[in-house]
């Protein structure tokens, strides 16, 4: 007889059976190599809790070098807008303009104060529910949850109509060019949607500073900067890209997701629908379970350099910190592989700690609890038509297609 041996261990994750199912190899990996070199980026890769969390907290590793300061005169030249963007982000700027900018936006965006924009999203959020059909087979993501988002944060900051498009697309764009390594002609195809976006950005702040909005997120924002502590066009420009890249894309996939593993776990869909307050939870635990993330990791990088756990990590060098493997793992869960929406972890970073928390953050919870909720409310009957089919994003595991068949009528069975 001849023993059979595991493939060695190389971590792909463009690989389409990787894509559907990373969890096999994510647990090989904690257990066989949880400190990886991942050559394309010439870093390297954590897989372990543990690990994950103690370099999190590491204040040896910050943001990208390469952003900021270090941008190249040529790129300077051909992207200014990318450019003066990627200057003004949150994750770049020095502490103190750090704190000024928090300082100013936190008050909007508390769960408190998103809390008074729930009505205008409840009724976004219907105007897309009410273009699905009473029943039969619909792609959950492409229908329902890569609609609202996008429409709901353009309703919040009263952008133009007809202007959704746009907004998704350099919501896209943004998330796809944090890539280390993105290959340059890749780089260079995401900059009209980025400099077309911007522009559209650049004119609503121009008209609100004339015409206020009463209840408008972009008033607020803009009378916030004005009144007291100054900040900046540009670094407003970023805020509200940050804002639309959090609050959009990501809450597009994380929708979706959770749709599906409720799907996939009757006995959690029947929990959900017995008690609507779990909605939220279900979130939480989709992005423990199985979140949407496609590469390393959570990209950090070394602003001295420091050895951990018998690793060199050079100046400079990226390390990822991979979140797919870590909330599996059982020194954070003993049944980390069971999909439970009544969980109360706690320690997600998934919207980080600290001064770094997702200025968003309420609001992407806002947004999908009543979606979740708006969506099972309106069918009582819900089930799979079919497998998830996997799209190409360079970030993502994005689900290009989750068809689902649904039915508002009490003679369906689930």
């Amino acid at each position: 007889m001849h023993e059979q041996t595991a493939a060695p261990l190389v971590f792909n994750p463009y690989d389409p059976a990787f894509n559907r199912d990373p969890f096999p190899t994510l647990k090989r990996f904690r257990q066989e190599q949880p400190i990886y070199y991942y050559a394309p980026v010439q870093g390297f890769i954590f897989f372990r809790y543990r690990d994950m969390m103690a370099l999190y907290r590491e204040p040896r590793l910050g943001h990208d070098p390469t952003l900021g300061a270090g941008f190249p005169p040529e790129l300077r030249a051909a992207f200014p807008d990318f450019v003066s963007l990627r200057e003004n982000d949150l994750f770049v700027v020095d502490s103190s303009s750090h704190a000024r900018i928090r300082r100013l936006v936190n008050p909007l965006f508390g769960p408190r104060a998103i809390e008074s924009h729930r009505e205008r999203v409840a009724q976004v959020i219907a105007s897309v529910l009410d273009e699905l059909p009473k029943e039969g087979v619909i792609n959950f993501f492409k229908d329902v949850a890569q609609k609202y988002p996008v429409r709901v944060i353009a309703a919040m900051l009263n952008i133009p109509s007809g202007s959704e498009s746009a907004f998704l697309a350099l919501a896209d764009a943004l998330i796809a060019t944090v890539i280390p390594g993105l290959p340059q002609e890749q780089f260079v195809s995401y900059q009209p949607a980025i400099s077309r976006g911007l522009a559209l950005v650049k004119e609503c702040i121009a008209d609100r500073r004339v015409h206020p909005i009463e209840g408008d997120l972009f008033s607020q924002l803009i009378a916030a900067c004005d009144n007291e502590e100054k900040l900046s066009d540009t670094e407003l420009i970023s805020l509200i890209a940050a804002l639309l890249t959090g609050g959009s894309d990501t809450t597009v996939h994380l929708t979706t997701y959770a749709v599906m593993e409720l799907l996939r776990h009757p006995d959690q869909l029947a929990l959900v629908r017995s008690d609507p307050q779990l909605a939220r939870q279900t979130f939480d635990e989709t992005l423990r379970y199985n979140s949407f993330g496609r590469g390393p990791g959570l990209p950090r990088f070394a602003t001295e350099s420091f050895v951990y756990e018998g690793v060199q990590i050079h100046r400079g060098q990226p390390v990822f910190l991979n979140m797919l493997s870590a909330f599996r793992d059982p020194e954070f869960l003993p049944d980390g592989d069971v999909f439970d929406i009544r969980r109360r972890t706690n320690s997600s970073p998934w919207f980080g700690f600290g001064p770094h928390f997702c200025v968003g953050a309420s609001l992407a919870r806002m947004e999908a609890d009543i979606a979740l909720q708006m969506f099972l409310t309106r069918y009582p009957h819900i089930e799979l038509a079919g497998e998830p089919e996997y799209g190409t994003h360079p970030v993502f595991r994005d689900i290009a297609n989750l068809p689902v068949r649904v039915s508002s009528g009490s003679q369906a069975t689930e």
